[in-house]
Formats: C-alpha cells, structure tokens, sequence
C-alpha cells in the first residue's frame, strides 16, 4: 500500500476515474437520482471529471460551476463536458475565489479529504445565495471506520488518497452559522449499483445531508 497527495493522486487517476468499478460513485449516482435540486445556477466544489455537470443541466440549470485542485481531473472534466453552460475553475475548494450568488453547492465525495471539514463548507457558503441549498454526499463513517477509503490501481499498484472520518454530527457542526442541516440520509449498499458493494450488502455506505443557506 502506497499513499499519495490529493493533487498527485487524482492528475494520476484521471484518466482512469470513470471507467473504474467505483461503488461510491455508483451510489452517489443512486442517492442523486431521488434528489431534485432547484434553481439556474450550481456550483460543485471537487467536481472532478465533471460527471455530475450533466445531471444539473439536464434539471434545466443554466449554469454550471464545477471547481477542483487537480489540473489532471479538470482537463479531463472539460473534454467530457465541452457546454457553454459549463466552466471549470482550477481552485482548492476550499479557497475559491470571486464565485458568488449560486443557487446551491454540490460537495460530492470530497470532505473525506479534509481533515478540517469546516473550511469547504465556509467557502460553499460564501458562494451560494441565502436561502439556497448544500448537498452533500460522502463516505458513511461506519464504512470509514473499518477501512474503507479512496483508493485506484496504478500500474498494477493500490495507491490510496488522503482520508478523514467525518459523522454527520462532526459536519453539522463544522457548518457552524452557515447553514441549517435540513435531512441526513443514511444510504446502504445496493448491489445492483455496483458489484463492488455486494460484500457490503445490509450496510451502510453514503451519507447524504441536505442543508439551507443561512
């Protein structure tokens, strides 16, 4: 087992990342299916190859914000999404620069690399307009807790990525005054989504919290 940076790790992973079995993804991609976000315009702090980009234009959004540290992930994310509606901004997520007035913040499968939460969610808020939304989705705890953590092959080596427990508890707290935690969703493996989480049938995987913008 070898352990890399965030920014090392996904420019390496990029190329990669959606081809791969990844069952947090695949869960992602069913919690997000229920969800029905509102309004014109999204930013997504961590988009990474820019998956999640069509999912808010396909809901009518005219614009698209999608920020990430990893040149490698963006580069990709801009060959996936090539949308006027759509642009990329190389940033850390959670220093994000003149982004402001969005009707909501996307943090997908990101705060596992923050071993602080609470500056993600300070920059999420100083972007989104009050009254909008915070969606957040990330690695159940309980899953954490016995192990589990981001991670891809390269060149036939396991290379595992900077990973932190968060409970939703820890988050809610991290929000501080910003935000008014709305729902927390506990969401269990689902097989159909990805044979990965067959092992893990009748447990926990994602945790999904919604939250308001004070």
């Amino acid at each position: 087992m070898r352990s890399t940076d965030v920014v090392s790790g996904y420019d390496l992973w990029a190329q990669s990342y959606d081809r791969c079995d990844n069952p947090l993804v695949a869960m992602t991609g069913v919690a997000m299916r229920r969800w029905r976000p509102e309004g014109r315009r999204a930013i997504e702090l961590g988009c990474g190859t820019g998956r999640n980009a069509p999912f808010f234009l396909a809901r009518g959004f005219e614009a698209y914000v999608g920020v990430d540290v990893s040149p490698g992930m963006l580069a990709q994310a801009a060959r996936n999404v090539p949308d006027p509606r759509v642009r990329f901004v190389h940033a850390d997520a959670a220093e994000v620069p003149g982004l402001c007035g969005f009707d909501g913040a996307l943090l997908s499968l990101v705060l596992e690399h923050a071993e602080d939460v609470a500056p993600l969610l300070a920059s999420a808020a100083r972007a989104v307009r009050p009254g909008g939304w915070l969606q957040l989705f990330e690695i159940h705890p309980r899953w954490r807790a016995q192990g589990g953590r981001a991670h891809f092959d390269h060149e036939g080596e396991d290379l595992y990525l900077p990973s932190y427990l968060h409970d939703a508890a820890a988050i809610h707290a991290a929000m501080a005054d910003d935000w008014s935690l709305v729902s927390v969703t506990d969401w269990y493996a689902d097989p159909a989504a990805s044979p990965k989480l067959g092992r893990r049938r009748g447990q926990p995987a994602l945790l999904e919290l919604s939250a308001v913008r004070a």
